[in-house]
């Protein structure tokens, strides 16, 4: 059976039957997740590690000292703000990553 926790996050399958629905998730993981699109994930993966890096880098070497925080204080804005942001980021890509692939026409 589907995981409900998951499913959730796809309304457009809520009117299928159960089996239905979990082949359906299967197949727009197999399809998003494949060995086909993994230079892609790759691609993406990098971009957003370096896009993460860069923000906060910049963060710790121009905002914290422009406004005066200690390293302490910076750090703790950053595992506080930063990293859960990160994290929801990369949960939003992996939830658009298989809607596209429910929408893509499936064989």
């Amino acid at each position: 059976m589907a995981n409900p926790r998951e499913l959730k996050y796809f309304p457009e399958l809520t009117d299928l039957p159960a089996a239905e629905q979990e082949r359906r998730l299967a197949a727009a993981k197999a399809i998003a997740f494949g060995p086909d699109t993994r230079l892609e994930r790759w691609r993406g993966n990098l971009i957003q590690f370096f896009l993460m890096f860069a923000g906060s880098a910049g963060f710790m070497a121009l905002l914290a000292p422009a406004l005066e925080l200690s390293q302490d204080t910076a750090a703790i804005i950053m595992l506080v703000v930063v990293l859960p942001m990160f994290f929801i980021v990369q949960q939003r890509r992996y939830l658009r990553l298989i809607r596209q692939a429910l929408q893509s026409p499936q064989p």
